[in-house]
């Protein structure tokens, strides 16, 4: 029973982070996080195959897609051009 609190607690806190990080890489990385403690408390709460899913589903492919997302979008590269004031 403690397990699984702390299983969940971490859960919570990576959920929490992944939404609060400014850079978007660390944000997936805590998401994974939250994937994998939630296919461990499937498993714990006797689920196995709804933890089998969810490491194969969200972990694995949403994950990778949201990767493979930044790495081709160059998120951390982009700037912002102001453009120059018009005379009148």
């Amino acid at each position: 029973m403690i397990a699984i609190l702390l299983v969940l607690i971490v859960t919570v806190v990576s959920a929490g982070l992944a939404v609060t990080m400014p850079n978007i890489v660390y944000g997936v990385v805590f998401l994974l996080c939250t994937n994998i403690c939630l296919a461990i408390a499937y498993y714990m709460m006797g689920a196995p195959t709804v933890a089998l899913f969810q490491l194969a589903i969200f972990a694995g492919a949403v994950v990778v897609f949201f990767i493979i997302t930044v790495m081709f979008t160059r998120a951390g590269e982009m700037e912002i051009v102001e453009e120059p004031e018009v005379a009148q």
